[in-house]
């Protein structure tokens, strides 16, 4: 009784490790590579807009209504 469940394991194993035979992975010469991101000209460029939230509010003042909810 226990040789046939030996024999019938190995024979699923068998089975199962002969179902991932196929090769369905893609061919690692074949993956094209990303050109490289382009840096922008100047970086101290910033959105339209953000210039007058930027004076509003220092960082220290920031920093206190989130400490304090002032």
């Amino acid at each position: 009784m226990i040789r046939q469940a030996m024999i019938i394991g190995a024979g699923l194993l068998a089975l199962a490790l002969s179902a991932c035979g196929g090769k369905d992975a893609p061919d690692e010469f074949l993956v094209l590579k990303n050109p490289s991101l382009a840096v922008p000209p100047e970086y101290h460029l910033r959105p339209p807009g953000d210039d007058d939230l930027a004076d509003t509010y220092t960082p220290q003042e920031l920093a206190r209504q989130a400490l304090f909810g002032e």
